[in-house]
This record gives C-alpha cells, structure tokens and sequence, in this order.
C-alpha cells in the first residue's frame, strides 16, 4: 500500500492532512484483512503493518469514537500475545511513529493493558477454510431461535 511506503519512517502532520475519506477506508480495511494474515501466516512485520495501517486510518477520520477503535484493537492486541509480541511493544512503535493527538495516545494505554481479551471486546476466535479468523460475538441475549425466550432483565 502506497500510503504505508510514505509512512515508513515517521507519519507527518503534513501527510495526514494530504489523506481524504476514502485513504482512510482503503487502510482501515486493509489493517484489517492483514491483522488476520498476520496471525495466519505468524508474521510480525504483517501486524505491525495492519496497526499503522489502521493508527493512520482512524487518525485521519474526523468522526472517531476512541471505543469503537478499542473494540478493534483487541484483534491486534490479541494477535500480539499469540506471535509472542509485548503488544506494549507493537503498538508504542505504532505510536511512536505518528504526531500527537489521541490515536498514538490511545495506543500507548491500550498496548499496555494486561486485560484485554477477545470475549470482553465482544470478538469470537473461529476456524475457517483459510485457517484463523475473527467474528463478532453474539450479545449475550442475543436469541438464536425464533422459539427462544426473550431475555431476561
């Protein structure tokens, strides 16, 4: 991705300012097909390019909700421990290498965590033909048949 060769090295103000609505979709969906390979294939250099790739994404999106972001990160702070990575480590370099503001910030605590899972993030682990993959977890009253009971409360 042509973004992340200009990227390589330190992500400017300059560079962000340059990136539209669509470069931010192009790398958030990108950040996110790679976290999957990276897991797959057992690559760091993979992972460490999906975080930028999705650091840079959200840091150029006007509308952020640094939750919804946390709720994603989970997959790449995950994806860390199971590559034997300090996912402390993964994103302070992610961070490290953008401006200020609170993307690098947000990086920075979260890689920090020692409680992150995919169950409290609301993400499933699954088999697929391809090998590993992620889904979003059903919500805990989520009712699996039309013959179910409602919840209760």
């Amino acid at each position: 991705m042509e973004i992340l060769e200009l990227a390589r090295g330190k992500v400017t103000a300059d560079l962000l300012g340059c990136l539209i609505d669509s470069d931010s979709i192009a790398l958030r969906r990108y950040g996110w097909r790679q976290v999957t390979a990276a897991l797959r294939q057992r690559s760091v250099s993979l992972l460490r390019d999906a975080l930028l790739a999705i650091a840079i994404g959200e840091a150029v999106r006007a509308d952020s909700d640094e939750r919804d972001v946390m709720v994603g990160l989970a997959v790449y702070h995950f994806v860390a421990v199971q590559l034997g990575q300090s996912p402390a480590e993964i994103f302070g370099d992610a961070a490290s290498r953008l401006p200020d503001g609170w993307v690098p910030d947000l990086l920075r605590e979260f890689g920090g965590r020692p409680d992150i899972t995919l169950d409290a993030f609301g993400w499933l682990l699954i088999q697929t033909p391809d090998g590993p993959g992620f889904t979003p977890a059903p919500p805990p009253y989520a009712r699996h048949r039309d013959s179910d009971p409602p919840p209760h409360t």
